[in-house]
């Protein structure tokens, strides 16, 4: 993974093994659920938790290079491509990021030890923030096997928060169709009021946003599902269901 190789910096401290336990105690995992996180200082894993039980390796033998060659090889380049993107933007970004605050998920097959493949649902974090660097050092990853849910070959993505307002992968994706972006909670509000026949102006004032916060979603919409303009994003919303037709 070249580009986590790119961003360590050796001067920074090391991993403190009381704060990777509090943190284990803090996130409560269920059966089908697995934690790590990245400390990219030193280009390695800060902790893990509940792979064994929802993979089947265990958790003290899993590094960054193991999460990303049990990936379905179907799967891998255009993961690896969108998470690449997506670290980048965050170390590109000055403004601090609160922990937790910006999320970004993406769902793709991975490999239990016994050779079968699960469908796995990716929500990554930023952990720490380093304000004398300007930039992130550490993100969270919380996955869950959701094969009974969507059991497609489709890959899902979606980002929310700081950091992600500007997220662009319509040129990564263009020309990848297995690839799906799913709507934010907020990005469906607005996607079920342009449905109705509202304007930006009277979807703001509904949602007591700025009509400005309105245009870089729908202009985010357009971009990441590909739509060349809003009639086309509402005929994908009604065939994805993410919108219901009246």
């Amino acid at each position: 993974m070249h580009y986590f190789d790119s961003l360590v910096d050796k001067t920074s401290a090391p991993v403190d093994p009381i704060r990777v336990h509090l943190l284990k105690g803090m996130i409560p995992l269920l059966p089908d659920q697995f934690m790590y996180a990245v400390d990219y200082a030193h280009s390695r894993l800060y902790l893990t938790h509940g792979i064994e039980q929802v993979l089947g390796y265990r958790d003290d033998e899993m590094d960054i290079e193991g999460l990303f060659t049990i990936i379905h090889p179907d799967d891998l380049p255009i993961v690896s491509a969108i998470v690449e993107r997506a670290v980048r933007s965050l170390f590109e970004r000055k403004a601090p990021i609160i922990p937790f605050s910006s999320v970004m998920s993406l769902d793709y097959r991975m490999r239990k030890a016994n050779g079968t493949y699960i469908k796995v649902l990716r929500q990554v974090s930023v952990l720490a923030w380093d304000a004398h660097r300007s930039n992130t050092i550490q993100t969270i990853s919380i996955c869950k096997d959701i094969s009974n849910i969507k059991p497609s070959e489709h890959i899902g993505w979606q980002a929310t928060g700081p950091g992600t307002e500007h997220l662009d992968m319509s040129d990564l994706l263009r020309d990848v169709p297995n690839v799906i972006y799913r709507p934010s909670p907020r990005e469906l509000d607005i996607l079920s009021r342009l449905a109705e026949g509202m304007d930006s102006r009277e979807i703001a004032e509904e949602l007591r946003i700025s009509a400005h916060t309105v245009n870089t979603h729908r202009k985010n919409l357009l971009s990441r599902t590909g739509a060349s303009n809003t009639v086309r994003l509402l005929a994908m919303a009604y065939e994805q269901g993410w919108v219901l037709r009246k």
